[in-house]
């Protein structure tokens, strides 16, 4: 006997409540992610095409010369990198799709992606690197252990962390026999099966009624 199970791959998004301190924290990662973002930019207008390997050095070399980048979330700053090139790649490949482009820092909203080993769920808040919680609203449950997380900032100010998941696919139940349907004006639909039959309710009559009612009035 063989079982095989289905999985998919999901995002469940929720509420997050930071402080004053958390905020600014991940505000603080954001300017360093993006100043990454715009340098991969740069490289790429000056025609040289940033690949996974030039920005992973290009992300050592930084965190080298800059003690402002060490200061943050390295876990952060390589999936800024790795979202840049994935955006790069797709502009490739799909037609009409265009270069990633410079996000500014009055119009970009926040965002930062962290992998497994950059974050944890942990008594119901979330963990990301040196310290910093969140507490998560809670709407539902988590199907499975998250793989990554995305943290971001909507334009009303709302922080929300996306954990991508893998959910068991529930396999439809069969159906059971056919049904034939016959659309017409006196009823609706009329069915081979009775129960499913949908009688006119009388809208045909009262937007007739209505429409008369407004050619009287224009003229």
């Amino acid at each position: 006997c063989i079982v095989i199970i289905v999985e998919e791959v999901v995002r469940y998004t929720y509420r997050l409540r930071p402080g004053a301190p958390a905020e600014r924290a991940l505000l603080d990662e954001w300017h360093r992610c993006r100043f990454l973002w715009n340098e991969a930019v740069h490289q790429q207008r000056t025609g040289r095409k940033p690949t996974r390997a030039k920005l992973g050095k290009l992300l050592t070399d930084a965190r080298k010369r800059s003690a402002w980048l060490r200061e943050g979330w390295q876990n952060a700053q390589a999936g800024v990198l790795n979202t840049y090139a994935v955006a790069l790649d797709q502009s490739f490949k799909v037609k009409g799709r265009g270069r990633p482009t410079v996000k500014r820092k009055d119009r970009a909203r926040p965002s930062l992606d962290f992998t497994r080993n950059g974050f944890a769920v942990v008594d119901g808040r979330l963990r990301l690197p040196k310290g910093t919680t969140i507490p998560v609203v809670w709407s539902r449950e988590l199907p499975s252990e998250p793989t990554s997380v995305r943290v971001y900032r909507d334009t009303l100010g709302h922080w929300y962390a996306s954990f991508v998941v893998r959910r068991d696919v529930e396999p439809a139940t069969a159906a059971q026999g056919r049904i034939g349907v016959d659309w017409g004006i006196a009823t609706p639909a009329t069915t081979t099966d009775p129960a499913y039959d949908l009688p006119y309710a009388g809208h045909r009559r009262r937007c007739a009624a209505e429409l008369a009612k407004a050619q009287r009035k224009m003229a």
